[in-house]
């Protein structure tokens, strides 16, 4: 038996315990028998749980479950790109994770830097979608990054919904998870679906995206690279190389092919979630030629086979946008940020993002999804090199044009191809005529000098030499008086731009013509000009103007004591064979990429980087942050052995992974966000230092004892006022464990309670889904007709209605006897019942009686005070299941009258016995 102290007569109060935790148990193999009990599909394949809610059982490598119809990326969207997807959708289908509006989160990212966030990429055209069936290998520790690295970004992920593929910024370094898989195209994913909440910290290395750097990279690809991202299916339009190759006829590199195909996407297409339906046959086509508007998925195949028809490696890739920013350095990543975009293969850079979506409109939908569902929106992203966006900020009104056939050319006639002729001519009203539309014209007997591009230091360019349109074989030209060769038949020579102020063609004819000299022009006039024949011979001012300006370029992390790569140009040509120098003092020089490796100063302060070659120049300086620290204590007050929030900065950014030390021993590293948390010494102060790229820098944390004898005074007098405080109002150390008790005992009661809530709705809903499965396969089976299931529904319904109608018929009644009730409207049995357990507690000699459980009083009056037994507790147990147990009040009222008869009787008796003693005891001498 329990102890009169528990509410629960038949239980213990160790017992307890094991009885919440035996329900909890049961209730747990309620839920798990119910998700796991086949009962509708034949042989148990399919348990009752999975009928209802599907559960994700995508292989995100294999084609079996990994296959994603209608670009859905299966069940978790974007998350689970699966190794096939379909290109469109409508909007009602839904099929799509890339026309999704919804607003519920996705993941939450802390980064040091803003980024797209990575989770597939694909290498087929289908015609109708991209195939990226990959042979993944385990992970394995830090993975090997290709090409030239630019930045590194750290950052930490915690998943909002379950995923088989992780978040990560092209290109991935290394991963936090062990569990993981990599594929060929850098993507990181789990065999299993992760759960929500999983969390992880990853580092990646970006490539970088600076227009002068990848402007100087070539078409030299790797064997492996251009044979699997160059082709299309043969079903792709023809039409779509020859739409390319005018569109691109003046684009000098793959950059400039890959920046013209993307702004004439974005001039040309309008952005719109709305596409009635997917395309049947070749959506690269269709949308090229037949479509007017599309969302990221067009944009991003669009761009691809485009590019592809160039020749330029390119692929597609999907993943999300950056999200909204929630915090320093913290991203929410929604459902609607799910994007697809493109990844342009650069020689000796590697994979570049290009995003060719109309990132204003994007983001317009994105905050008006946020704003229908209440909510204010704001994000900024930069999805291609030199561009950025933002909601709010006015759209670049492109200016390019839908192109036709000759489109592109910048001058009128038929001049040759690639040959860009000025407004005036040859800039010599003198020597030549103009026809007033642009075009060049030569009078009889002139012989015309014209450059297939724009005269540039260390740019090849092949020179062409014609009288009365003919061209002139054999004449030998020199540029700066160095010949560059002999016309041959069709009157061209190639040479080399020298690296100088002017460049000086001349032409010396075959031995039937006379000497020939370019006249000077302006550098920003034409690229033909004419020179007369016998007049030509009597000029001296034969020069062309030169631009000497180099453009240069730092890619790699910007620190003290950091590796760079430096890029010299001059107007997008590579500066080769320059000196580099720094701070005055030549370190390298450059390839013939125009490149060369430096490392940067250990000191702060401004560097000073020039690449020089003859009279081309160019310079540009680096700022070199300090390092430094900041501290903050986790509680109030900094105390020893409590919490020191460390947060490292450089100009003001996170300074990821460096590491802390207190007193001198390294404790810890810096996370995303240039944060790491620190625990303090028993000291009277503490030294704070962290350390990175070379540079420590330091802080102490002092007052530390002063602090603690602070606190420990200020508990002292919280402690000596409370002990005063409870003497004065009689408040014992039996007193407190008395209600610690009691609050044990009615938090164990709580979860009994509900324990046994949740048990007995378990068991119903198992019944009911029992009894509702059995009636189904009945019926399927042909045991009831559909008219037995419909009456027997009905009466189902019409028990439910009745039961509901008494129930509404005993509140009215229970409302109507209110007036036979007590003032406050509580029953009179009830009150029956109060009074009756008042006038028990008048007899019960029990100081404080209010701070005691009914168990508790009950056994004072059977020991102490020497009431009827039977008496109390028939008293005791009804007023516990009138007031604690909800029970009927009425069925308790005769015993609990008659006990209280019983009780105040012996309590008369005693007190009749007690005074015969006093009396007795006074009358002795």
């Amino acid at each position: 038996m329990g102890s009169d102290d528990s509410p629960f007569d038949d239980v213990s109060a160790d017992r307890d315990y094991l009885r919440v935790l035996l329900t909890a148990v049961c209730v747990v193999a309620v839920v798990l028998a119910t998700a796991t009990l086949p009962i509708l599909a034949p042989g148990g394949t399919q348990s009752p749980m999975e009928s209802i809610i599907p559960l994700p059982q995508e292989n995100p490598f294999g084609e079996a479950g990994g296959t994603s119809t209608g670009g859905s990326g299966g069940q978790l969207g974007a998350l689970n790109p699966g190794s096939q997807t379909d290109v469109g959708g409508s909007l009602d289908s839904g099929d799509s994770p890339y026309q999704s509006q919804d607003t519920e989160p996705h993941f939450t990212v802390t980064s040091s830097e803003p980024a797209y966030w990575r989770t597939g990429a694909y290498e087929t055209y289908t015609g109708t979608g991209w195939d990226g069936r990959a042979d993944p290998q385990a992970y394995e520790g830090a993975m090997a990054v290709d090409g030239m690295a630019d930045t590194t970004v750290d950052y930490e992920v915690r998943l909002a919904k379950s995923a088989t593929s992780l978040p990560t910024v092209w290109r991935p370094k290394s991963v936090s998870r062990d569990d993981v898989m990599v594929t060929e195209y850098g993507a990181v994913a789990s065999e299993r679906p992760l759960p929500a909440g999983t969390t992880y910290s990853a580092t990646s290395v970006t490539p970088p995206d600076d227009p002068e750097v990848l402007r100087t990279s070539g078409r030299d690809y790797p064997d492996a690279i251009e044979s699997r991202y160059t082709g299309v299916p043969a079903s792709t339009s023809a039409q779509v190389g020859p739409f390319t190759d005018r569109l691109t006829e003046d684009s000098d590199s793959p950059y400039e092919t890959a920046a013209t195909i993307e702004g004439w996407l974005e001039a040309n297409k309008n952005y719109s979630l709305n596409v009635s339906q997917p395309p049947e046959d070749d959506v690269a086509s269709e949308f090229i030629f037949q479509m007017d508007e599309g969302y990221c998925e067009y944009f991003a195949t669009s761009m691809v086979v485009m590019l592809r028809s160039q020749d330029i490696p390119a692929r597609y890739v999907v993943g999300y946008s950056t999200g909204e920013r929630t915090g320093q350095n913290q991203y929410t990543v929604r459902g609607m940020n799910a994007h697809a975009w493109v990844e342009v293969y650069f020689e000796g850079v590697g994979w570049v993002q290009f995003d060719p979506t109309p990132g204003q409109e994007r983001l317009e939908s994105e905050q008006q999804a946020m704003q229908n569902s209440s909510q204010e929106y704001s994000a900024a992203e930069s999805g291609s090199p030199d561009e950025e966006f933002a909601v709010g900020t006015p759209a670049d009104e492109p200016q390019t044009e839908a192109p036709t056939d000759g489109a592109g050319e910048e001058s009128g006639g038929d001049e040759t191809e690639g040959t860009e002729t000025g407004a005036d001519g040859t800039g010599d009203s003198d020597e030549t005529g103009d026809s007033g539309d642009g075009e060049t014209v030569s009078q009889s007997g002139e012989f015309v000098i014209e450059l297939n591009r724009t005269a540039t230091p260390g740019a090849a360019v092949a020179a062409t030499v014609t009288r009365d349109g003919a061209p002139v074989e054999g004449a030998t030209v020199s540029f700066n008086g160095e010949p560059v060769g002999t016309t041959g038949p069709d009157g061209t020579v190639s040479g080399t731009v020298p690296y100088e102020d002017e460049l000086t063609i001349s032409v010396d004819a075959p031995d039937d013509e006379d000497a020939l000299v370019a006249p000077s022009v302006p550098r920003d006039s034409t690229r033909a000009f004419a020179v007369a024949g016998p007049q030509a011979q009597q000029s001296t001012n034969a020069s062309y103007e030169l631009n000497t300006s180099a453009s240069v370029s730092i890619t790699g992390e910007r620190v003290t004591g950091g590796e760079v790569t430096v890029t010299a140009t001059v107007d997008g040509v590579p500066v080769r064979d320059g000196d580099v120098l720094l701070d005055g003092e030549q370190e390298a020089t450059t390839d013939r990429r125009g490149r060369a490796t430096l490392t940067l100063p250990t000191e702060p302060g401004n560097a000073s980087i020039a690449v020089e070659r003859d009279a081309v120049s160019g310079n540009t300086t680096v700022a070199l942050e300090r390092l430094s620290v900041a501290t903050s204590p986790s509680l109030p007050l900094a105390l020893p052995v409590a919490g020191q929030t460390v947060n490292a900065t450089m100009g003001g950014d996170p300074v990821t992974n460096a590491t802390v030390a207190v007193g001198g021993e390294p404790t810890a590293r810096t996370g995303a966000a240039g944060q790491a948390t620190v625990g303090l010494p028993f000291a009277a102060s503490a030294e704070i230092s962290v350390s990175k790229y070379g540079q420590t820098a330091t802080t102490t944390v002092g007052g530390l004892l002063v602090n603690a004898a602070g606190v420990v005074l200020a508990l002292g007098v919280l402690v000596a006022g409370t002990v005063i405080g409870a003497r004065r109002r009689n408040v014992t150390p039996g007193t407190v464990w008395d209600w610690v008790r009691a609050a044990r005992e009615l938090a164990v009661g709580v979860l009994v309670g509900i324990a046994v809530m949740a048990d007995d709705l378990l068991g119903r809903l198992r019944t009911r889904l029992e009894r509702t499965v059995t009636a189904l396969r009945d019926l399927l089976a042909g045991r009831r007709s559909p008219s037995a299931l419909l009456d027997a529904l009905r009466v189902w319904v019409n028990e439910r209605l009745s039961a509901a109608e008494e129930a509404a018929s005993d509140a009215v009644a229970a409302v109507s006897t209110t007036d036979s009730n007590g003032d406050d409207g509580t029953p009179a049995a009830r009150v029956t019942i109060r009074e009756a357990w008042t006038r028990f507690l008048t007899h019960v000699s029990l100081r404080r009686y209010w701070m005691r459980t009914p168990g508790e009083i009950a056994t004072h009056a059977i020991e102490r005070d020497g009431l009827p037994p039977a008496a109390v507790r028939t008293v005791r147990d009804a007023f516990r299941a009138v007031e604690y147990g909800q029970r009927d009040p009425q069925e308790h009222v005769a015993a609990v009258e008659d006990a209280i008869r019983t009780i105040e009787a012996a309590a008369g008796q005693q007190s009749s016995a007690t005074d015969d003693t006093d009396d007795a005891t006074e009358g002795r001498p």
